[in-house]
């Protein structure tokens, strides 16, 4: 459900927001067609391999099938169709035979360069790195059934080839999966070796649209355009500040294994990224002085569990985060600051029909970095963020083992209103 009002929200706000015709050429290099903003359904097929198993006699192997996992992305076109990032999700794993295993991407981020601009009609190719998570985990045809292990961090190298016809644009390339050796536990005490798949092929189609003008404000195109392609934030900023809501989807992912599961329960995933959540901020801009402080609201939850286990942690958090923007790169505007959160941490591990709970709260320092996709700079009332925030001092102690929580925090992106902004606009606005 969560994924589902992911995507609305972006399909909404894109689309209602940002989308514009596509007449202004990407080799007419000006700030509004600075970017391009796609969303794409397609699917990867990996090969066969062999897995194992327990049995009567003992440790067996067992073939797995081959599987095609579909997914849908969201993404973008920068710097005149030279480079491209997106997040993908994915929708649901076919077999080409029953089987019981589970192998898949979690979630992928990444970038692809594009040597060649993307261009309508035009055969291009791209090489590109992935920041992948995969899930895997044994069938329940076992003996008994494994945990779901994931790599969160791995990165995976990416070729291909895309092809655009008006608004549509096909996509054919392949991943390469070097990190593809899991030490997987049959029992409690029983680890095996198992080889997944070291690639696969992906087939997938685009529509894409322009993202940056918006027609309704008189004299944008124009007065936009002139800015210079790198300068501050606060170029012609007319006000001192402005208050802004945000809401957008996010993910954590657990940075370092910790003392505390490895010893007490090693055959578990030591580390997890979370479910999906929504980070919900209220903060104000000060326009002037290219700076913003925010306070964002944040409750993953991170589980755990196989043979008959389970380890959760939901944690609650109130972050307060004062941010620098760098530069404004054609409405490409990163920024970087940090924050204190108040961490109210609930953890409760559960055996059959027993369970222990414990419960931490205490302040905790970290980093905020991200960008904003301004064309408009200070004077749109409806912008898109990406940020992240990193905790690197998060561990807490239980029976004199280390816990470490020091995850980093990926709001995929988030969607800000600016109602003083609006009022403005709502002025000079043809409506």
């Amino acid at each position: 459900m969560k994924i589902k009002l992911l995507y609305c929200l972006i399909v909404f706000i894109t689309t209602s927001t940002y989308a514009q015709n596509d007449t202004i050429p990407f080799a007419k290099k000006t700030r509004l067609n600075f970017a391009k903003t796609y969303y794409e359904i397609g699917g990867s097929y990996s090969p066969s391999f062999t897995g194992k198993r327990l049995s009567s006699s003992g440790v067996e192997n067992v073939n797995h099938s081959e599987s095609f996992n579909t997914s849908l992305s969201w993404g973008g076109f920068h710097f005149w169709g030279h480079a491209e990032f997106f997040v993908s999700f994915p929708l649901k794993q076919f077999y080409t035979n029953e089987d019981t295993y589970s192998f898949k991407h979690v979630a992928i981020t990444g970038a692809r360069f594009l040597p060649w601009a993307f261009r309508e009609k035009k055969l291009r190719p791209y090489i590109g790195l992935n920041w992948s998570a995969f899930e895997f985990q044994q069938g329940k045809d076992a003996i008994n059934e494994g945990p779901k292990l994931e790599k969160n961090f791995s990165l995976v190298p990416n070729i291909g080839v895309l092809y655009s016809y008006k608004s549509f644009a096909l996509r054919l390339g392949a991943d390469f999966f070097f990190d593809n050796e899991w030490k997987y536990p049959l029992s409690k005490e029983e680890f095996v070796t198992i080889q997944t798949p070291k690639y696969s092929f992906n087939l997938s189609l685009l529509y894409y649209m322009e993202s940056s003008v918006d027609k309704n404000y008189e004299n944008s195109e124009e007065r936009w355009n002139s800015y210079p392609e790198v300068s501050s934030l606060a170029y012609k900023s007319k006000s001192f500040g402005d208050f802004f809501l945000g809401i957008g989807p996010s993910i954590s992912f657990s940075l370092s294994e910790s003392e505390y599961l490895n010893d007490k329960y090693p055959y578990l995933e030591k580390r997890k990224s979370s479910e999906s959540y929504f980070d919900i901020a209220i903060g104000y801009q000060f326009n002037k002085l290219n700076m913003f402080t925010a306070l964002s609201f944040r409750n993953p939850e991170f589980i755990r569990s196989g043979f008959g286990k389970q380890f959760h942690i939901k944690k609650t958090s109130f972050a307060l985060e004062f941010t620098k923007f760098l530069t404004d790169y054609s409405g490409f505007a990163p920024y970087v600051g940090l924050n204190i959160a108040y961490d109210k941490i609930n953890l409760k591990e559960k055996s059959g029909n027993t369970s222990i709970t414990y419960n931490f709260n205490r302040l905790e320092p970290g980093i905020t970095f991200g960008w904003d996709i301004v064309p408009g700079k200070t004077e749109e009332f409806l912008i898109l963020r990406t940020n992240l925030r990193w905790y690197p001092f998060a561990n807490y102690t239980i029976d004199g083992k280390r816990l470490k929580i020091d995850q980093l925090e990926y709001n995929l992106i988030q969607v800000l209103f600016y109602p003083q902004r609006f009022l403005r606009a709502k002025k000079i606005r043809l409506f």
